[in-house]
């Protein structure tokens, strides 16, 4: 079968490589569409400590089973299903109170596996969800990821909310946050096409940090500080810019992995109470909840946002966003 593989730093090829057999418990799905991820672009880079070549990536995808394992009697061939690529052990404490993401045993399709950038993929079946719409389907993890994001900052009725980065994490956080009644929702980008296309997923205001000091238009638009802030992109600028703007009690959550250090002011965290909090991923739940928004066509796949490519165009397409001339928010590759 057809893979793309990346075989070193800004290196991928189009390989011929083994078809896979459903084991136990395992289903082969033909893939159908398969998201570039941040995360993915960083490892494209050579920057990602998990990701180790040679490697399929992939880990944003939706497949008709074409194959089923012995033991799997819920799926039958033809089914169109999304995957939950988060592979936890189901019984440590983290998996027993909900917090899957946290697994220690935890694994992950396209990084531990091999990934959706392939005509053919193998999966656990019990990672398996029906889905009705292909395309609409790999949207469901990366929404997970926004959704674990606005969990984490504790986003309630009526709370002013920044996010950092008008990416797809950025705009599914923001409609996630929209979503749980947030008052004022500022999204900060240097990408004005970007920040205008925030608009559709809820932003009242949009800010680019070439043209303002962001902290100080945040100020001024929410009559003083801001109680939540999401950073998806992950630089010393936005991160210390976040905290800055905090109001004292408020919640800072780290999504975005651009950079891994970053000097933070302890002081004024001390003073003012900030809590900093990470977000990895998304629990179980989250995926459900995402699955469920989308089904309910609450996130729908959009030309402006959204761009369709072969696999063929993976290379094009990673260093398209790496180089900052990406014109969407989102690429898909379809197989």
């Amino acid at each position: 079968m057809k893979a793309l593989v990346w075989t070193n730093p800004r290196e991928f090829q189009l390989q011929e490589v083994l078809m896979p057999v459903a084991e136990t418990g395992e289903m082969v799905l033909k893939t159908q569409y398969a998201g570039i991820c941040g995360s993915d672009l960083s490892g494209y880079l050579g920057e990602n400590s998990l990701r180790k070549p040679p490697l399929i990536m992939g880990h944003e995808f939706t497949g008709e089973v074409v194959e089923l394992g012995e033991g799997v009697a819920e799926f039958q061939q033809g089914d169109l299903v999304v995957v939950n690529p988060l592979i936890s052990c189901g019984h440590c404490k983290m998996c027993k109170r909900g917090d899957q993401q946290n697994c220690s045993r935890r694994s992950i399709i396209g990084i531990h596996h091999p990934g959706a950038f392939a005509e053919y993929i193998k999966v656990p079946a019990s990672a398996c969800f029906p889905v009705r719409d292909a395309l609409a389907g790999a949207l469901v993890e990366p929404l997970a990821c926004g959704i674990r994001a606005v969990e984490q900052a504790k986003v309630s009725l009526d709370d002013n909310v920044v996010v950092f980065g008008a990416g797809i994490i950025g705009l599914f956080s923001l409609k996630a946050a929209s979503l749980r009644g947030a008052g004022q929702l500022i999204l900060i980008d240097t990408n004005d096409e970007r920040l205008e296309r925030g608009k559709a997923f809820g932003a009242t205001h949009t800010l680019n940090p070439k043209n303002v000091d962001v902290v100080e238009k945040v100020r001024e638009i929410t009559g003083g500080s801001v109680e939540k802030v999401i950073d998806a992109v992950g630089l010393p600028a936005t991160r210390q810019q976040g905290i800055a703007m905090a109001e004292s009690g408020g919640r800072v959550v780290f999504i975005g992995l651009h950079e891994d250090d970053t000097v933070i002011p302890g002081n004024v965290i001390v003073r003012k109470e900030i809590e900093i909090v990470g977000s990895f991923s998304y629990s179980d739940q989250n995926f459900a909840q995402g699955l469920s928004l989308i089904e309910k066509n609450a996130v729908v796949p959009d030309a402006s946002w959204l761009h369709v490519r072969p696999l063929e165009e993976g290379k094009s397409s990673f260093d398209e966003q790496i180089d900052g001339s990406a014109q969407y928010p989102k690429i898909m590759l379809s197989v």
